[in-house]
Formats: structure tokens, sequence, C-alpha cells
């Protein structure tokens, strides 16, 4: 099987060409073809993938889309696998989705099965395909076992997009901001994130739709989520699953800063969706407008602003899982 790695080197504190040596000795003497394409600059593992995506539609992917080990597959197929964090997953799907079919969302699924190497700041989405370290994606790769995957789907005034995680609009986007200054800190900084901008808390007033259900609320958040996590280990939507065919859409309404911070800490166990404050709405088309323009995180990439439309494909992508 060949394996294209798309590295982000200044993953893990600027260790991803070490980790993907790493990757190499462990691939190659069990029978892989690696081949590695490093990303220098932000939006770089897009025009990487994008050109591996061409390649790919070209010429389809042949047998089966998941074995127990890696003789079930023919030699020339391929795989694609990001090393880095969500964001480097995020510009990486982006760019084979729009290599593969010119378009953001294709009618097919991608050609190819893709992985991840988790190495970032995060690394939420890798949670729910029941792995957590790079040596456990490393393993993936070498049974060849993969699972089908749901992806999101994001129109905004940027552009259109797929997202692989979850999307987050206000409060939750303030804080990815806020946590990009302290990312040397790991997952830690999220929680920074959080501690100053309840320091800023500003609601907003918002219309929500969900399958043609329109709402209107005062809020200080609204997470759209295809997975469980958020910002390394925030259980943010524990009841999302990444092959329903649905997005977990959580909502905050306006609250205290005293109250944000009493509830803060039960998200890591996903208990803050009990609280009266958070409601939870799961559907496939999403629309939110706000009286002011809210910034965007799609995988913890932070551009874009609502108003946004969103949707869902079902089963989109084959990813190598535990």
């Amino acid at each position: 099987m060949i394996i294209h790695l798309i590295v982000n080197p200044n993953a893990g504190r600027r260790k991803g060409l070490t980790v993907a040596d790493r990757a190499r000795t462990l691939l190659e003497p069990a029978g892989f073809t690696v081949t590695t394409h490093v990303s220098t600059y932000p939006g770089h593992a897009i025009e990487l993938a994008a050109g591996i995506g061409a390649e790919l539609a070209a010429r389809p992917a042949t047998g089966p889309a998941a074995q127990p080990s890696v003789g079930a597959y023919p030699a020339e197929r391929a795989g694609v696998i990001a090393l880095g964090g969500d964001g480097t997953l995020f510009e990486v799907i982006n760019g084979l989705m729009r290599g593969a079919t010119g378009t953001a969302y294709p009618g097919a699924p991608l050609p190819c099965p893709v992985g991840q190497i988790p190495l970032g700041t995060g690394n939420s989405f890798i949670q729910d395909l029941g792995l957590s370290t790079a040596e456990e994606a490393i393993q993936a790769i070498l049974t060849g076992r993969t699972r089908p995957v749901d992806l999101g789907t994001l129109t905004c005034a940027a552009g259109t997009y797929s997202f692989i995680n979850c999307l987050g609009a206000g409060f939750v986007s303030s804080v990815a901001h806020r946590a990009e200054r302290y990312k040397r800190f790991g997952a830690l900084s999220y929680v920074i994130g959080v501690l100053q901008e309840t320091i800023a808390l500003a609601p907003g007033e918002l219309t929500l739709t969900v399958d043609g259900s329109r709402m209107e609320r005062e809020a200080l958040f609204v997470e759209i989520c295809n997975s469980r996590y958020t910002g390394g280990n925030m259980m943010m939507a524990p009841g999302a699953r990444i092959d329903d065919g649905l997005l977990d859409v959580v909502l905050m309404s306006r609250t205290t800063r005293r109250k944000l911070l009493t509830l803060f800490p039960s998200i890591f166990s996903g208990k803050h969706v009990e609280d009266p404050v958070i409601e939870v709405f799961r559907g496939r088309s999403i629309s939110l407008r706000t009286a002011t323009p809210w910034r965007l995180t799609p995988d913890g990439e932070t551009f874009g602003s609502t108003p946004i439309t969103v949707g869902i494909l079902p089963a989109h992508l084959e990813m190598f899982c535990r």
C-alpha cells in the first residue's frame, strides 16, 4: 500500500519530522511505500493534498474499504495521512476534496482512506477513532483497519469548506483565537483562553435553524459537532457520533460569568449538557445568523464569520482506526 504522509513540521513542539521518520521506520518494513510531503506555510497542506487527490481521482482506488490487515489491500492502493493536529487534518481533508473532485462537496466519497498521526495542540477528533497517541495511530495504519466517517460542510463569506470535528461560533471561537497565543502549553491553552475570554463575556442575539425548525436566542456560543471532543479533552457533545449522519448543535444561552466558570469544569465529563443554560439539537441542515458577525473556528482553524449554512455528508470518508 502507498502512504502519502503530509507532515506539519512545527507540530508537537517541532517534532513533526522526527515522528514522520519514526512512522516510516515502522511502515516500510511492513510493506508500505511511504512518500513524505512537508507543509512549510499555512495552507500548504491543502495544496499538497489537492495534488494527491487529483492524482488519485485519475487512478481510482480498488479493493475492500476496510480489512483487518495490510495484506488485504492491493499494492497500488493509496492512503493519505495527516501528521499534526486537528488543523492539519482539516487542511488535508479540504485539499483532498478539492483535488479529487474540484469542489468541497463531492458527490462520492473520497477515493482513499485517510488517517491522522496526532501531534498537535488539541488532537480532539482522533479520540473518537479510539486513538490518542502517535504510536497508536501508526499501529492503526499497520493493521489497515478503517471505518466510515461523516463530514460536516460549511458555507460562509470566506468560502466553502468541510470539517470533521466541530465548528464553533461565538464564545468558543473567541477562546480558540486566544488559545493560539498559548500553543506551547498544549491543551491547557484552551483553559487559559476560557478564563481570559470570560472577562470579556458578551452574549449576542442569534437565529438558529435546524432541519427547518427556527429559534431565536440570546446566547454565548453555538458549537456544531460531528464528534464529541473539542480543545483536546473537552467533551462538548457527549451524544455526538461520527457515523450517524447527524450533527449535534450545542447552544449556551446568556448567563453570568460566575455561572459560566462554575459550569466550565463539567465540560470535561460532558455533564454541562444537563444544565438548563445548555440546549442540544440534532440535525442535518443548519443555518446560523447573528445580530453582529461571530468569528468561526472550523476544526480549530480561526477564520470566517457568521452567517453560515452547515450540512452533513454521511459516511463520506474512510479513516484508519483502532
